[in-house]
């Protein structure tokens, strides 16, 4: 029953949630659009609307998977940890968390060997994402931009939620008929 009161509402959780939803679908969308003109000579246009479907559903997947991560904290470590400045530290933790993973997804290449060295420093930065986390209230200012900013993107949930749904309508229509 103590869990359940340490549950984050759905006014704390939208402002996290649309951090998320920022940096996974503007990683994926500029990803798209990179190759986007070649697939322009050899694939069709209702199978380019497939990819991005396709894309879409796998970004809500993945999107909902991050927002579990603060929420697990919220329940797990006593309230006045995390769940109390849940929208500040949800929105610093999955900012940092989606950050480091976008630098070091640039970092993999083909053409080059193994970044063994950030494999080795990803324990050490993720206590520092931590450690921030956590230190957020002591740095007023931080908690009123982190506030702020994550209230004002709730605006793309407006337009990634219906886009995915219906991605996820159009691929099960794909693959059942």
């Amino acid at each position: 029953m103590n869990f359940v009161r340490k549950f984050p509402k759905l006014e704390q959780i939208a402002p996290v949630y649309a951090v998320a939803v920022v940096m996974i679908y503007a990683w994926s969308l500029s990803r798209f659009f990179w190759r986007f003109p070649s697939w322009l000579y050899y694939s069709s246009a209702g199978e380019i609307a497939v990819i991005f479907a396709y894309m879409m559903v796998v970004n809500l997947i993945e999107s909902v998977l991050v927002l579990l991560v603060p929420i697990f904290m919220s329940v797990i470590l006593p309230k006045r940890w995390f769940y109390e400045k849940f929208v500040t530290k949800g929105a610093l933790l999955t900012a940092l968390s989606l950050g480091y993973l976008m630098y070091f997804d640039n970092h993999l290449h083909y053409q080059n060997p193994f970044p063994l060295e950030l494999v080795y420093r990803t324990p050490f930065i993720l206590a520092g994402i931590l450690i921030t986390v956590f230190l957020v209230d002591w740095i007023g200012v931080l908690d009123k931009i982190l506030t702020e900013l994550s209230d004002r993107l709730i605006v793309f949930l407006y337009i990634s939620i219906p886009v995915s749904l219906i991605s996820l309508l159009v691929i099960l229509v794909r693959n059942i008929f």
